[in-house]
């Protein structure tokens, strides 16, 4: 298998963008893919879940509803019998008191002043009891009152209910979709570029990929073709072999995308990274192996073409399905050693 160095740029572009709207769930193309398969269903299991939980709360509530119902009758009923006997009690005494004949004026008195405090008592007693069962009555009838709301909405309204209970998870979905939708350029990007390396992958360990492999200079080279100065260079794949360099740039074009005048043609980016790499290589990497003097290191220009490809052929540049890639890599016959890929490698990666 290929030895393969660093993450595909649109990838990292992806996962920057991503990570800055705040969506952190994909760690890779497949995953995205994936989201995108199954977005609808995802979103149903969404509301299926907050149905069944909407459910379960309805037959607990209906019977918690039951038992404070309960509850609320054995407290009236409770109150209505504690009230009963204290007054009967109250009243007897009062009863007494009233019914005694014969006696002096004294006790008379005595007796008035405690028929005036045991109905005193009986008032504050009626009073405090009354107090205390409101307020637990109170607790449990607003208690019931919630409950019966609750039960109104889910028989009245349930889908209503499901889809608000569900609104923050399913707005997080829908958000994330939104993301996603208007990433399709770096998406396609990454998936294109995955599947380049997916197909290197497969590739003897003779073969070195680097991954959005950059230069930055920091004396411009100057372009003399286009009259313009290079200050850096990025490159979607650097393949070293035994056969030379490849550089390689991805497109994940449609067929109209490929015929379309208006979008840029990627063969002037990759002559303008193959001129400065070429500059670069010839300042900084030699090889002496050969007995008849220092070798040239040939550096290739590849289009890999995911799905669609034009017709025309052009000077300096191949343009390749990515079924037909590999082959296309293996074609050359290899003019460098095992030791000087690897010297090159080391100092390109």
């Amino acid at each position: 298998m290929a030895r393969i160095y660093g993450t595909i740029e649109s990838l990292k572009s992806l996962k920057s963008k991503l990570e800055n709207k705040g969506i952190s769930r994909f760690s890779s193309v497949k995953e995205i893919k994936g989201f995108l398969s199954n977005y609808k269903s995802e979103k149903q299991l969404i509301l299926d879940a907050t149905s069944a939980q909407l459910d379960a709360e309805y037959f607990k509530t209906c019977k918690s509803l039951e038992l404070k119902i309960k509850k609320k009758t054995e407290i009236i009923n409770f109150q209505e019998q504690t009230v009963k006997n204290k007054t009967n009690e109250i009243q007897r005494k009062i009863d007494l008191i009233q019914n005694k004949n014969g006696e002096n004026f004294l006790k008379k008195m005595l007796s008035s002043i405690n028929l005036v405090f045991l109905k005193k008592e009986s008032n504050r007693y009626l009073k405090k009891t009354t107090e205390l069962t409101n307020s637990s009555l109170n607790n449990i009838s607003r208690g019931i009152e919630n409950d019966q709301a609750f039960i109104r909405e889910y028989e009245t309204e349930k889908q209503y209910l499901i889809e608000k209970r569900a609104k923050p998870k399913t707005e997080k979905l829908e958000y994330t979709l939104s993301v996603i939708e208007n990433s399709k350029n770096l998406i396609s990007g990454a998936i294109g570029e995955n599947l380049v390396v997916k197909e290197i992958k497969k590739l003897s360990d003779d073969y070195v990929l680097i991954n959005d492999f950059n230069l930055n200079f920091a004396r411009p080279i100057f372009y003399k073709k286009h009259n313009q100065r290079i200050y850096s260079i990025q490159i979607d794949h650097l393949l070293i072999s035994k056969a030379g360099i490849f550089i390689i740039e991805t497109k994940n074009w449609s067929t109209s995308s490929v015929e379309s005048i208006s979008l840029r043609s990627p063969i002037e980016q990759i002559e303008r990274a193959n001129f400065a790499l070429y500059i670069y290589i010839s300042e900084n990497i030699t090889l002496n192996g050969h007995h008849w003097g220092e070798q040239q290191i040939p550096i290739r220009n590849l289009i890999v073409m995911i799905n669609n490809k034009p017709k025309g052929k052009f000077k300096y540049v191949k343009v390749k399905l990515l079924n037909e890639m590999n082959d296309y890599i293996k074609y050359f016959e290899p003019v460098l050693t095992e030791n000087q890929v690897n010297r090159i490698t080391n100092i390109l990666n």
